[in-house]
């Protein structure tokens, strides 16, 4: 048990109000839909309705299963100079007692009285709040309860999710007989969306059945109002009728989709392989795309439409195929700790988010005097290891919970003969057999009764050196008296935050209370408690001299001295967590500056700038919260963390240029951000020439395109122009059925200008778009007709290979004339000579065009593809050469760096090295995404994506890549400062004031605590960072020691023979209080163990009440008493005696 002293205030016994004397008080929580599960929170409690001016009151509240609290509760804007007190209850709920020293008046009667910090577990949706037992009291201690607050329903916010719409039929061979439609599935089943059809991009003019049964481009608006669990849903499609051909299902082999983590968009997703063949099983060149890559992908085995967009785009359409996606599941794993201690968690995400089995290391760190007890997890039932380190695994949304207890020592103390032995404990008495933490400072005053002295004081069978010691261990405190033999050493009871040692001229300390004879010599020193310094000098009565700084004794010593808070120095600082940076953000605390010990700072605002967030904030290396009030204990340096957003880079951004012919339909324009985890998440609008946006691109034109990305929790806001970003070409017009009796070919699109002239049977027919909507997206072509015998021509198959392998057919040859394509037959093509053909080569998979093999007599055209071709009578056709594309090589530049508190970057070498995309891992298989920041080990996977020249490059592991801890430098640290103890006491009796580490969170501590120097000189001090990205420190600092040599602080006064008080009646005893007065002026009243302890001057009738108005204890005593009262409160003792009686209220812990 923590012992806390509270000042005793003289106020009236509480009495219960009747019905009706005062306006119902009532508790209010501010708030009540809480932060998302796995953050933390803030209760704010307020009182309303209340009219009653309250200088002090008590509450107790309960959490629900998935609140927990967060540290101390705080405070609230209506405190004036008030302390606050709690507890746990055995019911598991907390009992708040806040009160004034000083009885001041709360600031308003009404407000927040109090802010409780929570965390909200991981697996928290919902839950109550109760606050019972309330009771508000003024400085008269008059009181009103307040009404109970019963289960104010809490709820977590949740995000709704997202519907994945898959959509086909984007472009489809129109039907004149049955009106077009879109079809779509949804993700998850059984969502019925409103489909409506337009013939305006804007959406304003519909479409009919007649419309949707002709050739044009129709925009389809799909739309969800939304519900419950989903958010609403409205996207707007192209669907483009046509009479090109379409792709038989059946010859399409899917491509492979690489698996994804539950939240991630599906364009993350990377496809690979695949295939398209015609009617005669030639290859159809062409890309696979994900049709909706912008779709946040929930957990499971989920279908997913691809597109199939042809190269030939002006002959076949698109195809639209299922594949199928492995979307692992993740969960929302947290951990924090109970006061005295902190959790690491070793491979943390940004967002404390994991994949399915991920492993996560959690490493218990208790703070100083603190011992690890256990772990507790909310959310799951687990059998957890009672050490302190653990590896748990992600299989549920659950937050864990390192358990830590104060190290508790017990203090035994016995006396004997005639004196009083006082022990306390921050002022506050120590009951023998007292339970308290470790690290707590201990006063120990032994008062000899009249004619007496000390005999000895020992701690552990050991002289007391001083009289404070520092509880490390069980303490047994004896002191023995005899009777007096000399001139009595004391101390002024008056003396306080720090000591006067007496010495021996021989360097013996004089223990106060003992004697010794007169004509001793001695010397002060004054040894100030930790925060505090000597006013003026020690000043001695009953010595002469001095003489060589040594004093006389002449009679009874009385030593006295006063001492004075020191400053501090306490400021703000604003950093960022990239030492790089300069940080951008405020932080301001009130008050600041140089301020006396003991002092309580606030912080008044810290807010970021420019995109910056606020990370943390640290308090001499402790991570506080931004409602935490401070005590001045040392210089005092706050420090706002500000987490810089980092830039995505435009460099960062693969496939910023993409161009393809016209086809009618919007291809999605897929930028990439490589080294990010920021991917495809883009939003993508285009400009074309005349200056108009458009989300989608239809018409041929150069077009901006624009990037934009909102800024999030660690990527400034992104915004980019790449200008001829997406250049749709003209696509040229088709000939799509050949001139029948001396008629015009019939052409795609059918809005043409022909025009035609005949030379030695062969017709040539230039035809031109007319229409603006023709002309906008069409270029011309010529088409030949020859009424000339055609000649068999062979356009052959490639043998030639590469790098030995056997790849074969490698490419095929497409003939077209006006875009009207040739079939073969037996691998001959018959064309009627005279006329003028397209020979395109068409390399299969892996391989590339070379030239054709006419090479050495038409060295111009035979590197070109495609190429014009003249039949002629004869003509025996070309064969077009292949080879095998180039096999690409990566590595790491570099395999390891040293945290910086930004996302690091990897460098990749090889050829084509910059358009490899970049993803980072937990785990060698690639299925744990990550974010290269925090000290560890990661997986770097690189991907490359085929081209016209180079094969599809894929890691078939990921490749380690280690982050390693940073080094604080010594020079970086500001120390702290340590108070002063005397030779032969241990370092742990010295008090570490002040101290931090910049940014860096942590604790400061002996290296060796059980070290006892005896002079004044360097001891090692240890920062230990709490954060795991950094080691720990070592350096070494002063600390004074003090002892018999060293300078003494004295300032002798007058010798004053004291004279002992004596009551006229009876001059052979003591003077004994008469009076009511003198009774409450001699009594001891103090408070522990749940107890109230009395030590009373005179018989009393004394009366202990609690808030409620029931009587605990009613009885006469004289002299010492315990009264047990079982639970922590507010509680009246009330004393009666010599007809008159005085009240004290006491708090209870």
């Amino acid at each position: 048990m923590k012992v806390n002293h509270i000042k005793q205030l003289f106020v009236a016994l509480f009495l219960l109000l009747s019905a009706g004397t005062a306006t119902a008080a009532q508790w209010k929580l501010a708030k009540t839909n809480l932060n998302a599960a796995g953050s933390k929170d803030t209760l704010t409690l307020e009182v309303s309705g209340n009219s009653f001016s309250f200088s002090s009151f008590q509450v107790d509240f309960t959490l629900s299963e998935g609140i927990l609290l967060d540290g101390t509760p705080i405070l609230g804007e209506l405190a004036n100079d008030h302390a606050l007190t709690w507890s746990t209850q055995s019911d598991g709920s907390f009992r708040c007692v806040v009160y004034s020293p000083k009885n001041t008046v709360m600031k308003a009667p009404e407000g927040t009285v109090l802010r409780i910090p929570v965390v909200l577990a991981a697996s928290f949706d919902g839950g109550t709040f109760t606050a019972k037992n309330g009771l508000l009291s003024n400085k008269a201690s008059n009181g009103q309860p307040v009404t109970d607050l019963s289960g104010a329903t809490l709820t977590a916010y949740k995000e709704r999710a997202h519907l994945v719409v898959n959509v086909s039929g984007q472009e489809q061979v129109v039907n004149p007989a049955i009106a077009a439609g879109l079809s779509y599935t949804t993700i998850p089943e059984g969502k019925t969306l409103t489909v409506a059809y337009f013939k305006d991009d804007s959406c304003k003019i519909a479409a009919t059945d007649n419309d949707r049964k002709k050739e044009g481009i129709l925009y389809v608006k799909l739309s969800y109002a939304g519900d419950t669990d989903y958010a609403e849903f409205e996207e707007v499609y192209v669907m483009s009728l046509t009479s090109k051909i379409a792709i038989d299902a059946s010859k399409i082999t899917k491509p492979q989709a690489t698996g994804i983590k539950e939240g991630q968009l599906l364009s993350t997703s990377l496809l690979s392989g695949g295939s398209v063949k015609d009617e005669d099983g030639y290859t159809i060149a062409g890309t696979f795309v994900w049709t909706n890559g912008n779709a946040v992908m929930p957990a499971g085995k989920q279908s997913c439409s691809v597109t199939f967009y042809p190269d030939n785009s002006s002959y076949y359409n698109t195809a639209e195929v299922s594949v199928e996606v492995e979307v692992t599941p993740t969960y929302l794993v947290t951990a924090t700790g109970t006061t005295g201690g902190t959790v690491n968690v070793l491979g943390k995400t940004e967002d404390d988010v994991y994949v399915k089995g991920q492993e996560i290391s959690l490493v218990a760190l208790p703070l100083p005097n603190y011992k690890f007890d256990s772990w507790s997890v909310t959310g799951a039932s687990e059998t957890l290891p009672a050490n302190d380190s653990i590896s748990v695994k992600a299989d549920n949304n659950k937050t864990y919970t390192a358990n830590f207890s104060p190290i508790m020592h017990t203090v035994s103390i016995e006396t004997a003969g005639n004196g009083s032995l006082s022990v306390k404990a921050e002022d506050a008495e120590i009951a023998s057999g007292a339970s308290l933490r470790q690290g707590t400072v201990l006063q120990i005053v032994a008062t000899p009764d009249v004619n007496s002295q000390l005999e000895s004081l020992t701690i552990n069978k050991k002289p007391l050196e001083g009289n404070k010691v520092t509880l490390t261990a069980d303490l047994e405190v004896n002191a023995a008296f005899k009777p007096k033999e000399g001139a009595l050493v004391s101390i002024d009871k008056d003396v306080a935050n720090g000591s006067i040692l007496l010495y021996k001229e021989d360097g013996s300390l004089i223990a106060y209370g003992s004697s010794v004879p007169v004509g001793t010599k001695l010397r002060a020193v004054a040894l100030p408690d930790a925060g505090y310094s000597l006013d003026g000098s020690v000043t001695l009565s009953g010595v002469t001299g001095p003489t060589n700084d040594l004093w006389t004794v002449t009679g009874d010593v009385t030593a006295k001295a006063a001492f004075g808070a020191k400053k501090y120095m306490v400021k703000a600082s604003a950093v960022s967590s990239n030492s790089t940076q300069t940080a951008s953000g405020t932080i301001t605390l009130e008050p600041s500056g140089e301020q006396p010990y003991g002092t309580e700072v606030r912080i008044a605002s810290a807010e970021g700038q420019n995109g910056a967030r606020l990370l943390t904030i640290l308090a001499n290396g402790k991570e506080i919260s931004q409602n935490d009030v401070l005590t001045v204990t040392g210089d005092l340096t706050v420090t706002a963390v500000f987490d810089h957003r980092v830039n995505i880079e435009k460099t960062y951004i693969l496939w910023p240029y993409q161009e393809y012919y016209y086809s009618g339909v919007s291809r999605n324009f897929v930028p990439f951000a490589s080294q990010t985890y920021a991917g495809f998440s883009f939003e993508v609008l285009y400009k074309n020439t005349k200056g108009e946006k458009t989300a989608k691109a239809i018409d041929a034109d150069n077009y901006t395109v624009l990037l934009h990305r909102e800024e999030d929790g660690l990527y400034n806001e992104f915004k980019g122009e790449y200008k001829d970003g997406l250049v749709i070409h003209k696509s040229k017009v088709s000939v799509t059925e050949a001139p029948t009796n001396g008629g015009n070919p019939k052409t795609r699109p059918a809005e043409v200008d022909i025009t035609s002239t005949t030379t030695n049977g062969v017709t040539k027919y230039v035809i031109e778009p007319n229409s603006d909507a023709a002309k906008k997206n069409y270029e011309g072509t010529v088409y030949y007709h020859s009424t000339k015998d055609p000649v068999n021509l062979s356009f052959g198959e490639s043998i030639l290979r590469a790098g030995g392998e056997p790849v074969s057919p490698m490419g095929y040859v497409r003939v077209t004339n006006g875009g009207m394509p040739y079939d073969a037959t037996d691998g001959k093509v018959s064309i009627p000579a005279g006329i003028t053909v397209t020979l395109e080569a068409v390399p299969a998979e892996g391989a590339k065009f070379s030239h054709w093999s006419d090479i050495e007599s038409n060295p111009v055209d035979a590197k070109k593809n495609p190429r014009e071709y003249v039949v002629a009578e004869g003509s025996t056709g070309v064969t077009p050469e292949f080879v095998g594309k180039d096999k690409l090589e990566f590595k790491l530049a570099q395999t390891s760096s040293v945290y910086n508190g930004a996302a690091q970057l990897v460098s990749v070498t090889g050829t084509g090295n910059e358009a490899c995309l970049i993803t980072f891992f937990f785990d060698e298989a690639c299925t744990q995404p990550a974010v290269l920041k925090n000290a560890g080990d990661y997986y770097v996977r690189i991907y490359r994506p085929a081209d016209a020249e180079y094969n599809e490059y894929k890691t078939e592991k990921g490749l380690r890549y280690t982050i390693e801890q940073a080094e604080l430098a010594e020079s970086k640290v500001t120390w702290p400062a340590a108070s002063g103890i005397l030779s032969g006491q241990k370092l742990s009796e010295s008090v570490l004031q002040g101290g931090h580490a910049g940014i860096v969170a942590g604790t400061f501590a002996w290296s060796k605590p059980e070290t006892a120097p005896t002079s004044t000189g360097q001891q090692e001090v240890t920062f230990t960072p709490t954060d795991p990205n950094y080691k720990p420190v070592s350096s070494k600092i002063e600390v004074k020691v003090v002892s018999a040599t060293s300078s003494p602080s004295t300032d002798p006064e007058t010798p004053v023979t004291p004279v002992d008080p004596v009551d006229p009646e009876n001059p052979d005893k003591p003077d004994t209080p008469t009076g009511i007065e003198s009774i409450e002026e001699g009594m001891s009243l103090y408070t522990a163990n749940q107890s109230i302890f009395v030590n009373m001057p005179q018989q009393v009738a004394l009366k202990v009440v609690d808030v409620s108005g029931i009587v605990l204890y009613e009885g006469s005593i004289l002299g010492k008493a315990e009264i047990p009262v079982g639970h922590a409160g507010v509680y009246f003792v009330r004393c009666e005696a010599f007809g008159d009686s005085f009240v004290r209220k006491v708090v209870v812990r």
